[in-house]
């Protein structure tokens, strides 16, 4: 009787080692994943500031830009 509550007690053990390396490599996919999102939002917060212009003007606006700039002078 001994043997069966013995054996028992390894599977308990052993399956809640098993449970708890499946939440820990959750836990850190989900850290990974933030951390990935919070670059992503520092990277475009980068790229409005160095290309503001570029952001708060329309296609219409930056067409006559280049066309003032880069025309063919006479």
């Amino acid at each position: 009787m001994s043997k069966y509550i013995l054996i028992a007690a390894m599977a308990v053990v052993v399956f809640a080692y098993i449970i708890g390396g499946r939440v820990a490599t959750q836990k850190c996919d989900i850290k990974i994943a933030e951390i990935n999102a919070s670059k992503q939002l520092t990277i475009n917060k980068k790229i409005g500031e160095i290309n503001e212009k570029t952001f708060n003007t329309g296609v219409y606006d930056i067409r006559n830009i280049l066309r003032a700039k880069y025309t063919i002078s006479e």
